[in-house]
């Protein structure tokens, strides 16, 4: 072998240790202030408290949602009733 391709070798042997040695290292600890933590946590405790009142309005919804589709389904048969009432009514004044 050629000393340039053993140099290379050796290399590329000590950068593929180095990577290895550097990737299984311990984490750096994650650097924060106090505010921030507390502002996260007021935060999380804003969405919670908004998600648990988004919840309770789709409930009230969902409902007032089935009270009016009962509403509809009392009264969907209302317009053929009328017209057929309207249609008698014609009828006994003469016009039709």
């Amino acid at each position: 072998m050629r000393p340039a391709g053993k140099r290379f070798l050796i290399l590329a042997l000590f950068g593929l240790l180095a990577g290895i040695a550097y990737g299984c290292g311990p984490a750096k600890p994650c650097v924060t202030s106090l505010i921030t933590l507390d502002e996260t946590r007021l935060d999380a405790n804003t969405y919670e408290q908004e998600a648990a009142e988004t919840g309770d309005k789709v409930a009230d919804l969902s409902s007032k949602l089935s009270k009016k589709q009962g509403e509809l389904n009392a009264i969907k048969d209302e317009p053929a009733r009328l017209e057929k009432k309207l249609h008698e009514l014609k009828k006994g004044s003469g016009r039709e």
